[in-house]
């Protein structure tokens, strides 16, 4: 099973790449308040302790109606809604399980809980395919990006998850050593749920790593071979440049032949 028909599966596919360039232009535009949205879950998790209940349902509400927006306009925007729908099945659960809050009726702690897990498991998988897109293009710029964005991402949710890592930016911290494979060891997860993500992202990392590195070198080495090349299209300028002379002169040559013959 490939990454597309894996997302499909779990009802986060996205926009199919077959679709008319306008859906997939929108699709686009989501993405940047998805990403924020994503960010700001796990500060806003993160940082639940301090906030009452009334604010988490409006930080969720906010969330839910950016899910709503996008599942709307893409279903007019693409030529096949059915099939959006059925590959984004993820984004109606989401839209179900939200109702009470647009009608103001009080969610229960269980429902609740869920309703923000399944909107983190679909923010990370909207990141996630456009991070795999960046990925895939094989450019320093766009590895780059794809790196800031899991280190920030995976940084901010070890803060949310793990007591042992006080902040943020302490998270954050942790996600570049771990995946730069230098591990100082000054900031440890400690709980089972943190060490478990910890697996996970140091899996990733090493790929993600390898792949920064081959990315550099791609770089530098396309570098060299865009001097030569451009040196040796100077060269056939050159020689191209010799053969219209040598034409040009058997041209005149001919030309005196003929008179001295005539």
């Amino acid at each position: 099973m490939n990454i597309q028909n894996f997302s499909s599966y779990i009802g986060a596919a996205g926009i199919a790449a077959t679709e008319r360039p306008v859906a997939r232009r929108i699709g686009m535009v989501f993405e940047v308040p998805l990403l924020i949205a994503a960010l700001w879950i796990l500060l806003s998790w993160w940082s639940s302790r301090n906030e009452t209940q009334t604010e988490q349902q409006f930080y969720d509400l906010v969330l839910w109606g950016i899910f709503v927006a996008e599942t709307l306009v893409l279903s007019v925007a693409v030529q096949n809604t059915a099939y959006y729908l059925k590959t984004n099945w993820l984004n109606l659960v989401i839209i179900a399980l939200g109702l009470p809050l647009l009608f103001g009726l009080p969610l229960y702690f269980g429902a609740f809980r869920l309703l923000r897990l399944v909107i983190i498991f679909a923010l990370f998988m909207h990141v996630g395919s456009r991070v795999r897109q960046m990925l895939s293009r094989n450019e320093l710029g766009a590895t780059l990006l794809a790196t800031v964005i899991v280190i920030i991402l995976s940084g901010i949710m070890m803060a949310a998850l793990d007591p042992a890592i006080d902040s943020p930016r302490d998270g954050i911290w942790w996600a570049w050593v771990t995946v730069t494979t230098v591990g100082y060891g000054d900031v440890v997860p400690e709980s089972s749920v943190g060490r478990a993500l910890a697996s996970v992202i140091i899996l990733f990392g090493i790929g993600l790593f390898a792949m920064l590195t081959a990315s550099f070198a791609a770089f530098f080495i396309r570098q060299d071979e865009e001097k030569i090349i451009s040196a040796e299209e100077a060269q056939l300028h050159r020689l191209d440049t010799i053969e219209q002379h040598i034409a040009q002169l058997e041209t005149k040559i001919d030309q005196l032949i003929k008179q001295k013959n005539d």
